[in-house]
């Protein structure tokens, strides 16, 4: 393997470990997707969530 195929597993391993770092902050937002669970149910624009202190 040349020096440009050892750049490139490390630009991809770099970004993989963004990826996974922004999925492990972000993984409580948003919609689970189980509306008749949700206390939201039908007023999905009122749910926001908190930011964090």
């Amino acid at each position: 393997m040349d020096l440009l195929d050892y750049l490139l597993l490390a630009g991809i391993a770099v970004l993989l470990f963004f990826a996974a770092r922004y999925a492990f902050r972000h993984r409580h937002s948003g919609c689970g997707g189980s509306c008749a669970g949700c206390p939201y149910h039908g007023k999905c624009g009122n749910c926001v969530r908190r930011k964090k202190k």
